[in-house]
């Protein structure tokens, strides 16, 4: 199957951001400017950018413009970039790619700084989380149907932290867990920590 015409393109400005040549926070020329330089059609140039954003390379804000992403990562935290197909989904780092996602966050940190209690997410927070917080959440599962009071819901810091407290608090040492033969390698790991077997 012959190779599409914008293809070459993408794989330039891709090898560009990874050697630094396009440093992060660039600002790419617009879609227009780029379609008028690269004698494409405007539609082209917008995939050229939508096929470096799927790869996370850059990143695109309405009104603003589309920018270079930061890519560097300590050794060992992901895939070689450089050897990867441009079909091929990195599942090493576990995060939402949503549509939009910059918009939403840039909205939830402009609520967050302008709620007035700033102060005290700088410090660190109760162990199962504040109160005001857990509550929000039983509020929240309550609209779902699942009656949870406040203070049985705790807040953790991601699925692995998430999965560690249940097998502290739920499994002894000693005690069996039925898995799959495929199962999560986090899972194994702080099952071996906590001398479970699987």
């Amino acid at each position: 199957m012959p190779q599409a015409r914008y293809k070459p393109l993408v794989d330039r400005l891709a090898k560009d951001i990874r050697s630094g040549r396009l440093p992060p926070g660039t600002r790419l020329p617009t879609h227009r400017q780029l379609a008028a330089r690269e004698g494409l059609a405007l539609v082209t140039a917008t995939r050229v950018y939508a096929e470096l954003e799927a790869m996370g390379l850059v990143s695109g804000e309405q009104g603003r413009g589309t920018f270079v992403k930061e890519t560097a990562l300590y050794a060992g935290q992901s895939i070689d970039l450089h050897s990867a197909a441009a079909d091929m989904v990195d599942l090493s780092f576990n995060y939402p790619s949503l549509p939009g996602q910059a918009e939403l966050l840039r909205v939830a940190l402009r609520q967050l700084a302008g709620s007035g209690d700033l102060e005290a997410l700088l410090r660190y927070q109760p162990h199962a989380g504040r109160l005001h917080d857990r509550a929000m959440v039983a509020r929240h599962l309550l609209r779902r149907g699942l009656s949870v009071p406040a203070e049985q819901v705790l807040l953790v810091d991601g699925a692995q932290h998430g999965i560690a407290i249940t097998l502290m608090a739920l499994l002894l040492p000693g005690d069996v867990v039925a898995v799959d033969a495929l199962t999560y390698p986090g899972f194994r790991l702080i099952a071996q920590t906590q001398h479970l077997e699987l």
